[in-house]
């Protein structure tokens, strides 16, 4: 079974991926490939908790090499893994706390887009400052369409953890 097969003709998808990668461009990972994600326990939004039945539904991921860099880059400095996170994958504060790691391997093969993060602009801190984030240069970022659909059942969940962020989430 191929997951989202045809993903190469779908301009909302497409669209959707841009938001947040230059130059998405289509590849197929396979079955046994790991993936790791961080994700949010709240809506920020609401302020409503997240159950963590949801916190692997959401579109980025990143390769298991790439996730290695953001490890190794909060291993050898003082910030908080939720925090190097956002660094690298340039999530502004407005969208998630990122207070949670997830890995995940797939069950099938998977077609998804991969990209350099495209630099999010002028989130307002709870100072009033405004926070612009590029992302990493040197990671791709994958996003997985249909996460909330069809598309989960690719993956296996194999850890869902707590990790460390500030009270604001970056």
């Amino acid at each position: 079974m191929l997951i989202n097969a045809g993903l190469e003709t779908s301009k909302d998808e497409f669209h959707r991926a841009s938001l947040g990668i230059r130059n998405p461009q289509v590849v197929t990972l396979h079955s046994g490939d790991a993936l790791f994600r961080f994700a949010s326990t709240q809506n920020l939004k609401t302020g409503d908790s997240i159950p963590s039945s949801e916190w692997a539904k959401g579109a980025w991921w990143f390769k298991e090499e790439d996730y290695r860099k953001v490890i190794d880059r909060h291993q050898s400095g003082s910030l908080g893994l939720g925090t190097i996170a956002r660094a690298a994958g340039a999530v502004l504060p407005s969208w998630s706390l990122l207070d949670v790691s997830i890995k995940a391997r797939l069950r099938c093969d998977t077609k998804v887009y991969i990209g350099k993060g495209k630099t999010q602009y002028r989130d307002v801190l709870p100072n009033g400052m405004y926070m612009t984030l590029t992302g990493w240069p040197d990671i791709d970022q994958v996003y997985i369409p249909n996460l909330r659909g069809h598309a989960f059942v690719a993956l296996e969940i194999v850890r869902q953890k707590r990790v460390t962020t500030d009270r604001f989430g970056f």
